[in-house]
């Protein structure tokens, strides 16, 4: 099975992810930016995907970001940058709170249901990548459907 650098340490009553995992959600955020090199910016453009890996990347580094920052992750004007965060919200992936020592900002985080979807997604980049070098880039396209992966692991429905 090779060396797999993506086992899960605990944190808290969480998992954190291994360094990888984070190096792994860097690789695909730069491969998102690199699209724009050779594809029209909005056909490959999901700033809902975008806000996500960013909101990994930054927790998984014990960082916050408030919604400001957001908006210059997502590449969107202010009022869609919002749509989407609220989007996300409303599936239960990101939650909104106050900036404990500014009041006017407000950071958005992952919930813990967007943490552990991106944990399982992540893995599963990790180990579809990790088998087609086993196999010589020769592999099958695999599915990905979080909510069974939640199931199946006891963590909860995302409804």
């Amino acid at each position: 099975m090779g060396s797999r650098d993506y086992s899960m340490a605990k944190r808290g009553n969480g998992t954190k992810p291994s360094r990888s995992l984070v190096a792994l959600a860097r690789q695909t955020q730069q491969a998102r930016i690199n699209c724009s090199q050779h594809f029209p910016k909005h056909v490959f453009r999901d700033a809902a995907w975008d806000i996500m890996l960013e909101l990994f990347i930054v927790a998984e580094e014990g960082r916050n970001m408030c919604v400001k920052e957001t908006m210059a992750v997502s590449g969107e004007s202010a009022t869609s940058t919002l749509r989407r965060i609220e989007g996300l919200e409303e599936a239960r992936l990101v939650a909104r709170r106050y900036d404990p020592i500014d009041h006017r900002r407000v950071i958005v985080e992952l919930s813990e249901n967007g943490r552990q979807a991106m944990i399982a997604f992540l893995v599963h980049l990790f180990e579809a990548g990790e088998a087609a070098s086993e196999q010589g880039g020769t592999t099958k396209p695999v599915s990905f459907i979080p909510m069974a992966n939640n199931r199946q692991r006891g963590l909860g429905e995302m409804e």
